[in-house]
């Protein structure tokens, strides 16, 4: 056993609503003891009804991951000049760099959209880089299948299969979304460099990483983390859901850029300086705006 792979204590997803169409859990990096990077954030939310008005990103990734088992899609407006539904299953990836603005919302007959609204920081050299959408239909994305395992492999590689939008994102990142039945394991395999976060949707799972064992329970979620200067190339993970029943595990994981993180609201920079210019530069209109459809 090596002990270069480390883990974050187990984190609660913070309860989270706003108005009376939004829940969420919540889960801030800053619980993950720094295993966690480039993830910033994660919600698990339900919506039924719009309630963020159009508001403004920059220096960060704005990911959404709609779950095949919402009742309607979740449908986005940006500055880039892009609306359109990001259906059930779907994957919608906006890459904010200097700035844009957005917003996302359920619509049509008694709406429910059940998803992931994932914060993923950029390296420092695409900060200023030009916004940039990479979406991903629910029928594009690869499905592995095995008795009591069923993952979709929405970006990134594993069991074999690639995403086909993995080219096109501005970092290696990886998201897999895997159903197992009672008793079910799932082995991935963590790269030298990259953090990872494990997150319960629903029932029990067992993360193990080599011989180390961490049992986690609905909306509970682990940080691990490989160091580039590690041994090893990979460390395996065993994700094994309880003898209880079956469960929903989504797995994170990205290359670990080990920069320097100022937060403020929709903003991630590396420095205050870079802060002030972006809050500055959303105010001047630069971040662009767009119009509702009529």
């Amino acid at each position: 056993m090596t002990n270069e792979l480390s883990l974050s204590p187990v984190v609660d997803g913070r309860p989270l609503r706003i108005g009376t169409g939004f829940t969420a859990l919540n889960l801030d990096e800053g619980l993950f003891d720094g295993r966690v990077d480039p993830v910033v954030m994660l919600d698990h939310f339900h919506m039924t009804a719009p309630t963020f008005a159009p508001h403004p990103h920059a220096g960060l990734s704005a990911v959404t991951y709609v779950f095949e088992d919402s009742r309607s899609p979740h449908v986005n407006y940006d500055s880039l000049g892009h609306d359109g539904p990001i259906r059930p299953g779907a994957l919608h990836w906006l890459a904010a760099g200097r700035g844009a603005v957005h917003t996302e919302q359920p619509e049509g007959d008694q709406p429910h959209v059940h998803a992931l609204q994932i914060f993923v920081n950029l390296p420092s050299g695409l900060k200023q880089g030009v916004p940039r959408v990479v979406h991903l239909e629910p029928e594009d994305v690869p499905v592995f299948e095995a008795p009591g395992l069923r993952v979709r492999v929405v970006l990134g590689e594993s069991q074999g299969l690639r995403s086909p939008a993995t080219a096109a994102l501005p970092q290696p990142f990886t998201l897999l979304d895997a159903r197992l039945d009672a008793g079910a394991a799932l082995t991935h395999a963590l790269p030298n460099g990259w953090g990872a976060m494990v997150y319960v949707v629903a029932g029990q799972c067992t993360v193990q990483p080599e011989a180390q064992a961490v049992r986690l329970i609905q909306g509970q979620a682990l940080g691990l983390a490989l160091p580039r200067e590690a041994a090893l190339a990979q460390a395996p993970l065993v994700l094994q859901a309880g003898s209880g029943g079956p469960a929903r595990v989504v797995l994170l994981s990205g290359w670990s850029l080990r920069e320097p993180l100022v937060k403020q609201g929709p903003f991630v920079m590396n420095t205050a300086e870079q802060m002030q210019q972006a809050i500055a530069d959303y105010q001047q209109g630069h971040f662009g705006t767009f119009l509702w459809p009529r």
